[in-house]
């Protein structure tokens, strides 16, 4: 009898799980790491503008305020109290005198036709005239009305007035030169070299360019009515926020007071300084986080390329994948993937070598036989000897053509097996469907075929996914194997039940399947060698050479392409010595579908 015997023990490997990207652990790293860094710089980016934003409508509403008193106050007191109107230009310069303005702000008067009268970053050396007190006299000063006393007449002396720096021979005082500026910290140049691209980009410098000033058009608006007030860019780029209304005395307008702010850039500076540690956070944040990334991402997968260069370059390391398995992401799937695919290939690749070598020996031996037979007939006398050679060479002929044609379909169930689209194969009703067909077809005397229901109805629907014409192969070639050896009157009994992957580690259900008869059994040493290529034992009388010794092998491989198992051992009787016949056990993981 075709001996079955035990499958060969499979590695232990971690079934890879397929992983939403949802619920991926690998993804949610990335997203973490990279986010963070990019909350950092986002929250920073939406503060800074929000502390701009706010800052700019502050200083605007504050200027537009004083502006709005100064206008009043010149409105009070420099419009004169005529029935028309004008603008009294020395109480007004003397009204902008008194006007305290803070730091970094500057305040000017226009008049009706658009001319500068007040300007305070110009007007801080002007000097008020007024009349000394007459002196006293005494022994040593002239008489009133003496050529040396160059006083003058209490009825004469001139009203006090405003000099402008520059007139009436007063010279105009000179600024303070700036000292020579401070060396610039590190800080201080890496913010400025930033400001200075910011400004280079196309889209900011095309905003300056709408904003930029244009100080004569705000005084003609203001002029017409209508106040001027928004930020606004200077030539050299600094920002400014500015204030132009009209002064009006009931409706009619005299002049314009613009009013403006040149500190913004200062307080948003000080603010970008404030923001440089939460910058140099999200730097070393992102800086970590691409050394993350890098060290349990890049590095593994870099691992993962050179090994398998390695293994491409010579079959002696096959085993040069690392194990990542420890890994419970995709990388140590990846590696589990690599390492099974690996020892797959070079499994099929010894397989076909073995093949090889096998074919060659087994079609080597009906051609020495042919070769024998043909050489002898030449040297038949009788016709008898004739016929017998010819029955040889006829038989030959016929073993080789069972060889070449098991040997093809044991050459394409690899490649069939890869093709082969998974669906839904119902164990119970291929085996009954199978039972049914060797029932029908099988001859009186010959044994017969039965389905067994378990004793033990299974939970669950006992499908396996895979290809339902591979498993009917399968299930023929174990039927067509214990029917070989059955004795005429016996019994080949098939069946399913739901049972326990053992050795796995994850419970996993699985479907056993068994066919076992009443034939002679199994040598023991044989229990494993049975599912070789080529390995034949026939029952007495049967003719030599009517078999392959690849049908076991054929089962043997598809079941494996179904992540399943397959054995062989013996049934024995009550006293645990007497053989009763062959079985052959099949384990394929259950479908889980949803």
């Amino acid at each position: 009898m075709a001996s079955a015997g035990q499958a060969v023990k499979r590695r232990p490997e971690r079934r890879s799980r397929s992983r939403s990207i949802a619920f991926s652990s690998l993804a949610r790293a990335i997203f973490i790491s990279n986010m963070v860094g990019l909350l950092i710089l986002v929250v920073g980016a939406l503060t800074l503008n929000e502390v701009r934003r706010g800052l700019i409508d502050a200083k605007l509403q504050n200027l537009y305020s004083q502006a709005e008193l100064i206008t009043n106050i010149l409105a009070s007191d420099a419009t004169g109290d005529g029935l028309i109107p004008t603008l009294d230009i020395d109480a007004a310069r003397r009204t902008m005198r008194r006007v305290g303005l803070p730091a970094g702000s500057r305040v000017r008067l226009y008049d009706l036709d658009a001319n500068l009268i007040v300007d305070s970053a110009i007007s801080d050396g002007a000097i008020d005239v007024e009349p000394l007190d007459p002196p006293v006299a005494g022994p040593e000063t002239p008489a009133q009305g003496s050529s040396e006393a160059g006083s003058v007449d209490d009825a004469n002396s001139p009203a006090p007035r405003y000099v402008p720096p520059g007139e009436a021979g007063y010279p105009r005082p000179e600024r303070p030169r700036p000292s020579s500026r401070p060396s610039q910290s590190l800080g201080e140049r890496a913010e400025a070299a930033i400001v200075s691209a910011v400004r280079a980009i196309p889209s900011f410098r095309q905003r300056r360019d709408r904003l930029r000033r244009n100080i004569d058009q705000d005084v003609r608006r203001a002029l017409l009515g209508d106040p001027v007030i928004g930020e606004q860019y200077n030539a050299d780029d600094s920002l400014i926020v500015a204030v132009s209304l009209p002064v009006k005395r009931v409706q009619a307008v005299l002049g314009v007071v613009t009013l403006e702010s040149n500190d913004v850039e200062a307080i948003l500076s000080n603010e970008r300084r404030a923001l440089a540690p939460i910058a140099l956070l999200a730097f070393f944040m992102t800086l970590l986080t691409s050394l993350a990334l890098t060290l349990f991402i890049a590095l593994p997968i870099r691992r993962l390329a050179k090994a398998a260069e390695v293994v491409q370059r010579s079959s002696e390391n096959r085993n040069a994948i690392p194990d990542l398995s420890g890994r419970r992401d995709e990388i140590g799937d990846l590696s589990v993937a690599l390492r099974s695919m690996t020892a797959g290939l070079y499994d099929r690749i010894d397989d076909i070598a073995n093949f090889a070598a096998d074919v060659a020996h087994e079609i080597k031996n009906p051609l020495t036989s042919l070769r024998s037979a043909t050489e002898t007939f030449q040297h038949a006398k009788t016709k008898e000897q004739r016929e017998k050679l010819l029955s040889i060479i006829q038989n030959d002929v016929g073993r080789m053509d069972r060889l070449i044609t098991d040997i093809s379909r044991a050459s394409r169930m690899d490649a069939e097996l890869a093709r082969a689209e998974g669906e839904p194969v119902d164990l119970e009703k291929l085996l009954t469907d199978m039972a049914d067909f060797y029932t029908q077809t099988s001859a009186d005397d010959a044994p017969a075929v039965r389905y067994v229901t378990s004793d033990e109805p299974s939970q669950v629907a006992l499908v396996v996914r895979g290809s339902g014409e591979k498993m009917g192969q399968v299930v023929r070639n174990l039927i067509d194997n214990a029917l070989t050896f059955s004795p005429g009157g016996g019994e080949v009994r098939v069946r399913v039940r739901q049972g326990q992957a053992t050795g796995q580690g994850d419970n996993t259900d699985i479907a056993v399947l068994t066919v076992d008869d009443d034939g002679p059994g199994i040598p023991p040493d044989n229990l494993e060698s049975i599912f070789d290529r080529f390995y034949t034992e026939r029952p007495k009388g049967m003719a030599f050479g009517s078999h392959s010794g690849l049908g076991l092998a054929i089962c043997r491989q598809i079941i494996r392409a179904h992540k399943g198992i397959i054995r062989a051992e013996n049934r024995l009787a009550a006293d645990g010595e007497t053989v009763m016949g062959a079985k052959f056990t099949v384990e394929i993981p259950l479908w889980r579908h949803s």
